[in-house]
């Protein structure tokens, strides 16, 4: 047994280095479509730049009216984080999680930690513990990010308002943006169990918070993260978590992306 067990563990370590070897990750690649560009954010007099920020009109999945801007926003102004959970697959824990930042007067800046595919490359999570993908952050709208899954995709979305300060809000937004400018400047490695859209951005809420994300199952499958967040009390819990998270589904048939009230029409819970 302890030959096997060595034995084992050197093949599995040789696999490990033969897949770090054959796999480096780039920037030079070619994307899929609204994964071209890397955002990057800049700080400058309470004013934050965000450059290449994706502002898309998806017309059907694979085809959009495309637009990268640069956004200036007030520091200051940033005053609340909302969490979304997008379940894009029959399989329950299977989702994408994804934060917006609030800002006064309705504005919203989405941040979502996705695989970084090639033209025609499906996601896989066993894929994705194999050094498969590339991390990109995007960094964009709620008509866009948002919006390609209510509208295009018809998947079903839920919508957290978090119970964060405007400062807590302030603090996770710097230091996502130390992460996000690090992968402009490198690429990095996507990891479904270590490097993902969920336990990226749990991380900063621990760096700059109190909280300490328990590690189990339902942290592991974001498509159950919610009820985390439901027992940590950092959403909503006015009621049982079966009605706060009927409440919080987003009916697609009653939002549109294109209208200038999306974000509002987003969030009538």
């Amino acid at each position: 047994m302890y030959k096997f067990l060595k034995y084992t563990a050197i093949a599995v370590l040789i696999f490990w280095l033969f897949l770090i070897i054959l796999f480096r990750p780039s920037h030079d690649r070619d994307w899929e479509l609204g994964q071209e560009k890397l955002p990057h954010i800049e700080f400058s007099d309470g004013k934050i730049i965000v450059k290449n920020f994706r502002n898309f009109d998806w017309l059907e999945e694979g085809e959009a009216v495309t637009n990268y801007e640069t956004r200036i926003f007030n520091e200051d102004d940033l005053n609340s984080v909302d969490v979304f959970i997008s379940h894009f697959s029959d399989f329950e824990g299977l989702a994408h999680i994804f934060i917006s930042f609030g800002f006064k007067d309705n504005e919203h800046l989405v941040v979502s930690l996705e695989t970084r595919r090639e033209k025609n490359e499906e996601f896989s999570p066993l894929l994705g513990i194999l050094r498969q993908y590339e991390i990109i952050y995007v960094v964009g709208s709620e008509s866009d990010i948002v919006g390609l899954r209510t509208d295009v995709r018809r998947e079903r979305v839920y919508l957290y308002d978090t119970k964060a300060t405007p400062k807590q809000a302030r603090d996770l937004f710097k230091v996502l943006a130390v992460d996000i400018n690090d992968v402009y400047n490198k690429p990095r490695i996507y990891n479904t169990l270590t490097n993902n859209c969920t336990n990226g951005i749990t991380r900063r809420v621990e760096d700059v918070t109190d909280i300490d994300f328990p590690l189990s199952w339902k942290t592991i499958l974001p498509g159950y993260f919610d009820e985390v967040l439901y027992k940590m009390k950092i959403i909503d819990t006015s009621s049982d978590f079966t009605e706060v998270k009927n409440r919080h589904l987003i009916d697609n048939d009653k939002v549109d992306k294109n209208s200038p009230d999306y974000s509002l029409e987003l969030r009538r819970f």
